[in-house]
């Protein structure tokens, strides 16, 4: 068996070079070992827990990895009640009163950056909502996406990769919303199909941004089911018009605002995030 001397004696070990003695660099067991190749890869795993630094305390749920925000309502906690741990919020009860969750602008299109993200609400019939990732908004208590139809970037925000949703709008289905700062980058949707999410149950969303060339990325996103079948996907990025500037800074972020007189429960089983270390 190994031991930690053995371990600390490799050229490199727990990054790429370690992952390449396994097989070729884009086979599955490489893929999968991915997250663990810490020398080169930044990847952050939140299973809402609890405990820690990461108490069902404001403070201490502060600390670690996310800064929780709304209006009204009960802003998102670690929960101590559920099983496998969850983080979960609850929106004010009228229109406008959002609940928010967000992490540390760190992430670069330069860089690979992706997550994902699984999450369930018990009201998905007057709701708007987004999720991915925005460079830093002007303020947290509005959306970045106005108006799905016909989409335009607001709120300060000017490079997104969004899959978003408005259930008082036409399109009353998902989106995928990306937009860039560079000049000749737009505002570009791609409807996901047909369907809507299922009350109170879990829905993962994925959002990849892939390099390149310098400062320009393209991005994907994905749709899948509680029990990991993909329903939806779609990508952006095949010219400059639906690209995204790789050189900003962006956040991951959660917005779900209730359209209709009743609150909304959030929970959050886990959000994943990641990038290439340099």
């Amino acid at each position: 068996m190994p031991s930690a001397g053995t371990y600390g004696n490799i050229a490199q070990p727990s990054g790429f070079k370690h992952i390449d003695r396994f097989g070729p660099s884009e086979s599955m067991l490489a893929k999968f070992l991915y997250p663990f190749a810490w020398r080169d890869v930044t990847f952050v795993f939140d299973d809402f827990l609890g405990g820690g630094n990461q108490e069902p305390v404001a403070t201490d749920f502060l600390e670690a990895l996310w800064v929780a925000a709304g209006t009204n309502g009960t802003d998102f906690l670690a929960a101590t009640n559920a099983a496998g741990g969850i983080a979960r919020a609850t929106t004010g009860g009228t229109n406008g009163e959002e609940q928010t969750l967000r992490g540390a602008a760190v992430w670069l299109g330069d860089l690979n950056c992706g997550m994902e993200i699984r999450y369930k609400v018990d009201d998905i019939d007057g709701q708007q909502s987004e999720i991915g990732f925005t460079d830093p908004l002007s303020g947290y208590a509005a959306s970045a996406v106005n108006v799905i139809d016909t989409p335009t970037i607001t709120n300060g925000a000017t490079d997104v990769a969004l899959v978003a949703r408005d259930s008082g709008a036409t399109l009353t289905t998902q989106a995928f919303i990306t937009d860039g700062s560079t000049s000749n980058m737009n505002t570009t949707k791609t409807d996901l199909g047909t369907r809507t999410p299922t009350n109170a149950t879990y829905q993962v969303v994925r959002i990849q941004l892939a390099n390149a060339t310098a400062g320009i990325t393209s991005s994907s996103a994905y749709i899948i089911s509680e029990t990991g079948v993909l329903q939806e996907r779609a990508e952006h990025g095949g010219v400059l018009a639906s690209q995204i500037k790789g050189g900003v800074l962006i956040q991951p972020w959660f917005y779900m605002e209730p359209l209709a007189s009743s609150a909304i429960i959030i929970d959050i089983d886990y959000w994943a995030i990641w990038q290439d270390r340099s």
